[in-house]
């Protein structure tokens, strides 16, 4: 086998290769969505699959907390925004997306609680005989106020008020989730998922999950923190569901949050892992959310000293009490990678054998995962560019404080995130069976398209025009399995990206690997592919280019630096077959405007200097595992 560690190939000959998503093709829905759509027309399959776009992360005014934040539109103009439509905001100007409409949504209100706010407003609701609800309804300013905090206190608690969680308050509304879902699902055009976010939350410690249906034969009322704080439970009444329904998954989101509780090498009790515990989480939680509004999972610069390109989006901080630094062991997923392998090469299981998403967490029934076009996450909270960029507000302040965060908060909040996945459809059962397949990558809002395949027979003539087909035809895609073949020496890799239509070229293209030795992981960066056509220096497996900064004054990107697709062919040079080990692909942007330099630029509020005028907008895979041919 070539001692290189990868191959160029011409751009031309790349575009065959790379798949485009149809999603932009898709029009808006006319007439009234509220009507029962027509039967929806019949659609091709395609083998070699196509790249689908969605959010599998949107709240509106049925959670509680965008209830509190005064977001004024409920699940329907969620469904409308992601549609293409526009939709109202709590800034009194209406939003819509400026990119294409999304192929594919999970409206995900939180699982506690459910049907609380959703009643608060319907006043001859059954509900209006709880006392609590009466005040959440009070004109009375400090009556609603007590009422919020003592809600908000019992959700941060897991502590039941038991009036609000009996089936006759919850399975109304989670009935209505479900249609609603059911009815917007158009097979071959757009697809929408039953699914609602189970939000554990213990001492502030995030531990929140987004639980997705792979159709619609699912219990009578989900399973929410008050009825246990504890995943395995969910994953417990998972098996259970799946077993008397359709599938269902769960994708963990925030870890970044979570304090080390995510992802560690023990149970919930502390206690050694087991095998078995292991396969549970394994056949429940296939991927994870890597990319969101607050802040990436990915990794850390604490535990990944020597990547240059870690400190993207950093929001560090307990999720419920964001004055405290999150530990960062056991909250990143690349962490989490390792620490499988750890299990896997002195145990023999692997818990953490998961893919990649991303998705946004809106809370106004939206997306915004577009730098130029940010409206915010949470109603008043970051609603106008006064509060996202920290300029105190009055009018703001309550309701602010009661959404359970500083004002200046927001100023970390990212324009993030969104789910891609390979697929033969865009259907219910496609889309799904591509997360259980991990064959899935994550985005932090640009629509940039990442092929990555693996196997042992791979040369660089296979990353021009045939990649795709080459790829499935003698290996695996991402999310799949090697096993160390003797004699075949180091695995080979194709990789392919492409970058969104809209958005800024590709400085470059990366591969991260982890392995585990003597018990112990460790990671490497490699540069495999670099923007200005020129090979990776061998020593230093780094890019001689680096794109240049955007002009601050108008956000204007140079168009000719990068490219808009790279490809190449890689072997893994350092590759020992007697270790475990996991590669995925990280594709990086040149330099465009972050969001909160769009907002001071239109705004004329000054730049803020306690976050970046600019980032780099990324796209990663899910990773390929190559196991000991022992």
């Amino acid at each position: 086998m070539p001692a290189a560690s990868r191959a160029r190939v011409p751009i031309a000959a790349l575009a065959a290769a790379l798949a485009c998503s149809p999603g932009g093709e898709t029009p808006p829905p006319s007439g009234d969505t509220d009507a029962t759509p027509p039967e929806a027309p019949a659609f091709e399959r395609s083998p070699q699959k196509q790249a689908y776009f969605g959010d599998l992360h949107i709240h509106s005014r049925w959670s509680f907390d965008a209830y509190s934040a005064q977001v004024p539109v409920g699940p329907e103009q969620a469904y409308r925004y992601a549609r293409g439509e526009a939709i109202e905001h709590v800034s009194g100007r209406p939003i819509q997306a400026q990119g294409p409409p999304l192929d594919f949504m999970a409206l995900t209100e939180h699982g506690t609680y459910m049907g609380v706010s959703a009643s608060i407003d319907a006043p001859d609701h059954p509900m209006g005989s709880i006392q609590l609800v009466r005040d959440l309804r009070s004109e009375d300013a400090a009556v609603r106020g007590a009422a919020i905090d003592s809600f908000l206190r019992s959700l941060a608690t897991g502590e039941a008020i038991p009036d609000l969680v009996t089936d006759e308050v919850i399975e109304p509304t989670w009935r209505s989730i479900v249609e609603l879902a059911d009815r917007h699902n158009v097979p071959g055009e757009f697809t929408s998922f039953v699914a609602y976010e189970y939000t554990s939350m213990p001492d502030g410690q995030n531990l929140h999950r987004n639980v997705i249906f792979r159709g619609s034969n699912v219990p009578h009322r989900p399973f929410s923190a008050v009825d246990s704080q504890d995943p395995e439970d969910l994953w417990t009444w998972m098996e259970r569901a799946r077993a008397a329904g359709d599938d269902v998954l769960a994708i963990p989101h925030n870890a970044n949050g979570s304090n080390g509780l995510m992802y560690r090498a023990v149970d919930s009790d502390g206690d050694p892992l087991e095998a078995g515990q292991a396969a549970l989480r394994l056949r429940n939680e296939p991927v994870s959310e890597v990319f969101q509004i607050k802040g990436q999972s990915e990794t850390h610069p604490v535990l990944s000293s020597e990547d240059e390109w870690a400190g993207f989006e950093l929001m560090d901080r307990v999720l419920g009490r964001p004055e405290d630094p999150s530990e960062p062991e056991g909250s990143y997923v690349r962490h989490a990678l390792r620490t499988g392998l750890e299990l896997e090469s002195v145990q023999g299981f692997n818990p953490y054998r998961f893919g990649m998403i991303g998705s946004s967490d809106g809370h106004n029934a939206s997306s915004p995962t577009e730098e130029a076009n940010y409206t915010g996450k949470l109603g008043v909270m970051d609603g106008a560019p006064e509060v996202r960029l920290g300029i105190p507000q009055t009018d703001f302040g309550s309701a602010a404080s009661a959404a359970g965060a500083p004002l200046n908060f927001a100023r970390l909040w990212g324009a993030a995130g969104l789910a891609g996945v390979w697929a033969e459809s865009n259907t219910r059962e496609a889309i799904f069976d591509a997360m259980r397949a991990r064959e899935t990558f994550a985005t932090s809002g640009p629509r940039i398209r990442v092929r990555f395949f693996g196997g042992w027979d791979f040369v660089p003539a296979d990353a021009g025009a045939g990649l795709v087909e080459r790829g499935y035809a003698a290996g695996v895609p991402m999310g799949g399995e090697l096993v160390a073949q003797p004699g075949a020496g180091a695995p080979t890799f194709l990789v392919g990206v492409s970058r969104d239509p809209l958005e800024a070229p590709l400085e470059r293209v990366q591969i991260v690997k982890g392995w585990a030795a003597a018990e112990k992981s460790h990671e490497k960066v490699f540069d495999v592919a670099c923007g200005d056509g020129a090979a990776p220096d061998t020593a230093t497996h780094r890019c001689g280019f680096a794109g240049g900064a955007p002009d601050l004054a108008s956000c204007a990107v140079d168009a000719d630096q990068g490219r808009g697709q790279l490809a190449t062919w890689w072997s893994d040079p350092e590759f020992d077959p007697a270790q475990h080990a996991f590669y995925y692909v990280r594709a990086l942007q040149v330099p465009t405007c972050r969001w909160s330099t769009w907002d001071s630029i239109r705004s004329g509020l000054p730049l803020p200097d306690d976050v970046p005028a600019t980032l780099q907008e990324r796209a990663i895979s899910s990773p390929i595992w190559v196991a000991p041919a022992s």
